[in-house]
C-alpha cells in the first residue's frame, strides 16, 4: 500500500510540473525548455488576449524554413489551429540567445530563442486539458515536434 501512495505521488508530481514534452512515439528534436507566465501544469491563454513565452530549441540539422502547423487533440480528435503570419514560419521569429535576430538557415547543433508574444484570436475554440501538438516542417518534412497540455478560453 505504501508503494502505490508513493508511486502515486511521484506520478502526480511529475505531471504537475511538465506541461510540455517532446512528441511521443518519435525521434524528432524537441523543445529545450518552454516558459511562460501563463504555464504551471498546463498552458492558459485566453481568446481577445496576448500569450507570452519563451521556446529554448536546439536544431540537429540545418533548415531553410519552419513552417508552423498547431493541433489541439479535443476529445482525441485532431483540430487544426489557424496560424497567421509571423508565427506560420518560426524562421520569422527565432533568435540566438543573446536576442540578436537569426533567421533561417538554422546551424546545427546551436540554440535558439523564440520569444512569443501572440494575440489569441477569438475565432479559436475553446477547449480545457488538451494536449496541443506544434509541427514545424522544413518543405513537406517534418523535423521539430512538441505537445503541450492547455485550456483556452
Amino acid at each position: 500500500m505504501k508503494f502505490i501512495f508513493v508511486l502515486t505521488i511521484v506520478i502526480l508530481f511529475g505531471y504537475s510540473h511538465a506541461f510540455w514534452s517532446a512528441c511521443p512515439g518519435t525521434t524528432l528534436p524537441s523543445l529545450d525548455s518552454m516558459e511562460s507566465p501563463s504555464c504551471t501544469d498546463r498552458c492558459r491563454a485566453v481568446r481577445g488576449e496576448v500569450f507570452y513565452g519563451t521556446l529554448r530549441m536546439t536544431f540537429q540539422e540545418a533548415h531553410q524554413e519552419l513552417r508552423s502547423r498547431v493541433t489541439a487533440f479535443i476529445f482525441g480528435i485532431g483540430v487544426n489551429i489557424p496560424v497567421d503570419p509571423p508565427f506560420d514560419n518560426q524562421c520569422n521569429l527565432i533568435l540566438f540567445t543573446n536576442g540578436t535576430q537569426a533567421g533561417c538557415p538554422t546551424i546545427p547543433n546551436t540554440q535558439y530563442m523564440l520569444v512569443i508574444e501572440m494575440l489569441i484570436s477569438t475565432l479559436y475554440p475553446s477547449f480545457s486539458n488538451t494536449r496541443v501538438q506544434v509541427d514545424y516542417f522544413d518543405g513537406n518534412e517534418r523535423v521539430f515536434c512538441y505537445q503541450f497540455i492547455a485550456d483556452l478560453i
